[in-house]
């Protein structure tokens, strides 16, 4: 599953969250490439303030939807971390 597929069912995965449309889970997607195209976000663990700085640099973040995105994406790498440990549970 790709980041943009886990956002638009992040509903399934995270107890108290809507569904998100299809259109916010491409932004988002689109977000999140442009962060690590332009080496803001290179796979980090967390988000510290090097990186927050950075986004400001670059982008007009009034809402912080960049920090969100990088947020949901964290959360997305958590996911697949689980479904990795699941899946090999059942499997052996």
């Amino acid at each position: 599953m790709d980041f943009e597929c886990y956002l638009a069912n992040r509903h399934l995965y995270v107890n108290g969250y809507r569904g998100m449309k299809e259109i916010s889970a491409q932004q988002y997607a689109n977000r999140f490439s442009n962060l690590v195209r332009k080496r803001i976000y290179n796979y980090e663990d967390e988000i510290d303030e090097s990186i927050v700085k950075k986004i400001n640099e670059e982008y007009v973040n009034k809402t912080s939807e960049y920090e969100r995105t990088l947020k949901y994406y964290l959360e997305y790498k958590r996911h697949m971390r689980i479904q990795v440990v699941d899946d090999d549970v059942y499997n052996n």
